[in-house]
């Protein structure tokens, strides 16, 4: 139960993120679209691959996903001042 509920906000987070990148662009509403289906593609590719793969898989979205959260929590804000100057 525990694989399934990591994978599930692995899934979740990917398309969030891809989601988030379209955001304001000419493919946002496809994106908006695509979501549901793209969560079951994503899902179906980390659930369809060997443990092994699958592992790593996990390991890299995880690592992947917290660096850009984290570099997303202390970038600088454009137009904040807390920009070097």
């Amino acid at each position: 139960m525990d694989d399934i509920l990591k994978l599930a906000a692995l899934v979740a987070a990917v398309v969030g993120v891809s989601k988030s990148v379209a955001a304001g662009t000419s493919a946002e509403s496809l994106i908006n679209r695509i979501a549901p289906i793209s969560s079951l593609i994503v899902a179906a590719v980390f659930i369809l691959v060997p443990d092994a793969v699958q592992a790593k898989m996990t390991l890299i979205a995880t690592v992947g996903l917290t660096a850009a959260g984290a570099y997303s929590l202390v970038k600088p804000k454009i137009g904040s001042g807390g920009g070097p100057q």
